[in-house]
């Protein structure tokens, strides 16, 4: 029972005996003569209201001095418990008070912080690609003009080169546009997109590459998927890297399964491979793009997930 309850219940038979002293005003004056069981019900009365009254007070007394001995540090001089409560939410008040500015401080420090690398890792992958861009087309120009005889080893090392070119001009591509996002200064569109146009996309490919080591690749997309809400190119590209990513992590003569139903509100596209190493700078930026376009990536030992927004028009 709750404290005001019982005080509540406490007065009940206050009231109970102010009826009845009036009572005993009204008959003292009328016939002289107090009826036996009222005088009774009165007698009961005052006795339950003095029971009820010292448990309530009792009850109450020792729950706040039990509250008030919990509190740390009073506050010296005469003080009751009350008080000493008092005391103690004040103390508690201004600490949460200070532990909250402390923490919007933090965050903001955070942010800023954030902000500060962001800007710098665009800075250095806009320079970083510049300075590709310079070494790609020397390269470039001596495989495509002979400008003298190059023996099989030094085409072979040219081209080498240029293919080593290439990818990192790709990675410091996402990797600068990963930075762009986390500035804001890079909006990316909503477009309602057809998963399976995205995933059949990338089916070729990733078989070709899954032949090799004679890995199978086993497509179920659902009929009549929804549109998702993403940007095409980003999103093609993540998906792209997550499904080669796919292959590369399962053994030889494996099987890797692709799938994709409609759940809720959105799509869900799942991917059962191997357990190999999922480290890799690529992987990691797919999974950021693909929370950068609206969507969320969920992995397990041998599952990747991808859960999409999804539009209400039909694909038909």
């Amino acid at each position: 029972m709750r404290i005001g309850q019982r005080l509540f219940l406490a007065v009940l038979p206050a009231v109970l005996g102010l009826f009845l002293v009036a009572a005993l005003a009204y008959w003292g004056q009328y016939a002289q003569r107090v009826p036996p069981l009222l005088v009774i019900v009165a007698a009961v009365a005052a006795v339950a209201s003095l029971l009820v009254s010292w448990h309530n007070a009792r009850y109450v007394t020792s729950r706040i001095e039990r509250l008030a001995g919990a509190q740390a540090h009073p506050r010296p001089g005469p003080r009751d418990e009350i008080d000493t409560i008092e005391s103690a939410v004040d103390r508690l008040s201004s600490e949460v008070t200070i532990a909250r500015e402390e923490g919007a401080q933090r965050e903001s420090r955070a942010v800023a912080h954030r902000e500060e690398l962001s800007a710098l890792l665009a800075t250095v992958t806009e320079s970083a690609m510049r300075a590709i861009d310079e070494v790609r087309l020397p390269v470039h120009i001596l495989l495509a003009n002979r400008f003298g005889d190059l023996n099989e080893n030094q085409e072979e090392m040219l081209g080498a080169a240029q293919s080593a070119v290439d990818q990192a001009a790709a990675l410091l591509g996402r990797v600068h546009l990963i930075a762009e996002l986390d500035r804001g200064s890079l909006e990316l569109r909503r477009d309602p997109v057809r998963l399976d146009d995205v995933v059949n996309a990338a089916i070729p490919a990733l078989r070709a590459e899954a032949k090799l080591r004679q890995i199978e690749v086993s497509v179920d997309l659902a009929p009549a998927l929804p549109r998702v809400i993403t940007d095409r190119t980003h999103f093609q590209d993540a998906i792209a890297t997550l499904l080669r990513s796919a292959v590369r992590r399962t053994a030889d003569g494996g099987v890797v399964r692709i799938a994709a139903q409609r759940e809720g509100a959105g799509v869900c596209l799942t991917i059962e491979h191997g357990t190999g190493d999922a480290a890799g700078v690529e992987l990691a930026i797919a999974r950021r793009l693909i929370v950068a376009v609206g969507g969320r990536v969920e992995e397990g030992a041998a599952h990747t997930r991808i859960d999409m927004p999804a539009t209400q028009i039909p694909t038909s």
